[in-house]
């Protein structure tokens, strides 16, 4: 039996009602979180302080990483695919029954709803992350699986927008008993190719 993959698309619906929003142009430079502030009423939260452009992959998700990239993280790629929807989500599952996902999540106020969510109990785990090659980042789903193979991690990439990267792994992976890290990583080449702007 393989487990169903829980991930962006279950925490984009636990957010504000998307709007559209456009993304800076130009050729993204390298970035360093800035240093936190307190929003009214709410939790602190680091800020973006160089916003990446993600227009290119928002709706397709899949162009962020080759096959044997990903195949680095499940084994091999079995399969991979677009989900539709409000925020596409590309996935791939591996050859031994792990796999991950990336989306996108545009217009749903950024890193600082998913602090106000976690810190406010409307999130099944809630634990900020070590900066994703310079952007800030949080561990969040709203459910939490960590010691069953799956972990979510969600990075800004402005204040509001973020890219999402979540990994549910089978008893087989030997990251089994610690797939954030496994995630992390992924999100650390979907980031790279962002910067890339290519």
């Amino acid at each position: 039996m393989i487990k169903t993959l829980a991930l962006s698309a279950m925490t984009a619906a636990a957010l504000l009602v998307a709007t559209a929003c456009s993304s800076p142009s130009g050729t993204p430079s390298p970035a360093t979180s800035a240093p936190p502030v307190s929003i009214s009423t709410g939790p602190t939260v680091p800020q973006v302080s160089n916003p990446l452009n993600a227009s290119k992959f928002e709706q397709d998700p899949c162009g962020l990483l080759t096959h044997a990239q990903a195949g680095q993280f499940i084994d091999g790629v079995r399969t991979s695919g677009k989900s539709g929807g409000r925020f596409p989500m590309c996935h791939w599952n591996g050859e031994k029954g792990s796999g991950f996902g990336v989306s996108f999540i545009v217009g749903q106020g950024g890193l600082a709803t998913v602090y106000e969510n976690g810190q406010n109990g409307g999130a099944g785990y809630f634990e900020p992350a070590p900066d994703v090659a310079g952007y800030p980042a949080a561990f969040t789903a709203t459910m939490d699986d960590r010691k069953s193979g799956g972990c979510q991690i969600m990075v800004g990439i402005t204040n509001d927008e973020l890219v999402t990267v979540g990994a549910t792994l089978w008893t087989s992976s030997p990251s089994y008993n610690a797939p954030c890290p496994v995630a992390t990583k992924a999100a650390e080449l979907v980031v790279a190719k962002l910067k890339g702007g290519a």
